[in-house]
């Protein structure tokens, strides 16, 4: 028997779907995705706390889930819809449902919406907080938003991660400034022959010298980029002193160190098809983003007074936003979107290849 789900925000916008789940009422920033697959690498991304994701593929589900595709160790949404969810799945690397693996982590989710019109109702008036639940009313809904988690202020990234407080033998590794960190980032670091540890973001800039790392890399995360204060302060003490490298999060980090400034995107990035355009990279990347946050038009001939010149040299081909800082004079460098592939295309990987050009010249 199908039961209907309601879907609401602060404004008493309101759309239903219809499910035979039935679910604990849920909050979340309600934004939706693009991507045709990798939906079992987007569930798990440790970015997406505290958002209830709208899926605009029409199948969610139908080839499965293997665990070498998961991002972390569980699914990290606050809750998920979808116009259908497959139950069975189709594929031979298929572990498990989809649907099994949400139900055993209690993750909400609902099939039966018109996402085609959320996404519509999203482009125009802005990715906002939402409440999900099923057989409840929109009263009892309304009363549950108002004391949400809001996005804005969101510190989450401070404890996304799976990081220990306690880093042992990280001599001559690349650390990784795990606010939310993806296992792509490992995967790709060890394809390239280089060991990581994963550094809890609470550490100090003394720790992290001291751990005589090959270089850093500030990783992707949930939340709001201006609220880690004591994690731009560390960033800050660390410009120019190792080789940095930051992504997704990680690129709103460092620019915040450098003093740019980062503001809330209307409807934000959140698919596998997103074309960039890098300098002294002939043809367009095709990238995976997910963020709501953008780094600001940085101006021309800026220059930090500690750190050196400061250029944008990526920008997003859909609206022309920034994708990627420089600073050359500090070893440093970033980009908003996800290089690691996981999920989407191969073409971003390349921009890895830089940061392990820095670590063989300090070390030389």
């Amino acid at each position: 028997m199908y039961k209907k789900a309601l879907l609401i925000n602060e404004h008493g916008n309101e759309f239903y779907g219809f499910t035979t789940e039935s679910f604990k009422a849920t909050t979340g920033e309600l934004i939706f995705n693009t991507a045709m697959t990798g939906f079992v690498e987007i569930l798990s991304d440790p970015s997406y706390e505290n958002q209830i994701i709208c899926f605009t593929s029409s199948h969610i589900g139908n080839y499965g889930l293997n665990e070498i595709d998961m991002e972390s160790n569980k699914p990290r949404v606050q809750a998920a819809i979808a116009n259908s969810f497959s139950y069975k799945t189709s594929s031979w690397r298929s572990q498990d449902s989809v649907t099994n693996w949400l139900n055993k982590y209690e993750i909400p989710f609902s099939g039966g919406f018109d996402t085609r019109m959320i996404t519509k109702f999203l482009r125009t008036n802005g990715s906002s907080m939402f409440a999900l639940g099923v057989d409840i009313t929109s009263k009892d809904l309304l009363k549950l938003l108002k004391n949400a988690k809001n996005i804005i202020g969101d510190n989450s990234a401070i404890t996304a991660g799976s990081s220990n407080s306690v880093n042992k033998n990280a001599e001559g590794k690349i650390g990784i400034l795990d606010l939310g960190s993806k296992r792509s980032i490992e995967k790709v670091l060890n394809n390239y022959g280089y060991s990581s540890v994963l550094i809890n973001p609470k550490k100090t800039s003394e720790e992290i010298i001291n751990m005589q790392l090959k270089g850093l890399i500030i990783s992707n995360g949930p939340g709001d980029p201006r609220a880690l204060n004591a994690v731009i302060k560390c960033i800050k003490s660390l410009i120019g002193k190792l080789p940095i490298f930051g992504i997704c999060l990680g690129h709103q980090i460092l620019s915040l160190s450098c003093g740019l400034e980062v503001n809330k995107m209307e409807f934000g990035h959140h698919g596998s098809n997103h074309p960039v355009r890098v300098t002294g990279i002939e043809n367009a990347l095709i990238t995976s983003q997910n963020h709501g946050f953008a780094v600001e038009a940085i101006p021309k001939n800026f220059k930090h007074e500690k750190f050196g010149e400061i250029l944008a040299y990526a920008i997003n081909l859909y609206d022309g936003t920034n994708q990627g800082i420089l600073i050359e004079d500090s070893n440093a460098y970033s980009v908003q979107f996800h290089p690691e592939a996981g999920p989407g295309t191969n073409d971003g990987i390349k921009v890895f290849e830089p940061f392990f050009k820095m670590i063989k010249d300090s070390n030389a």
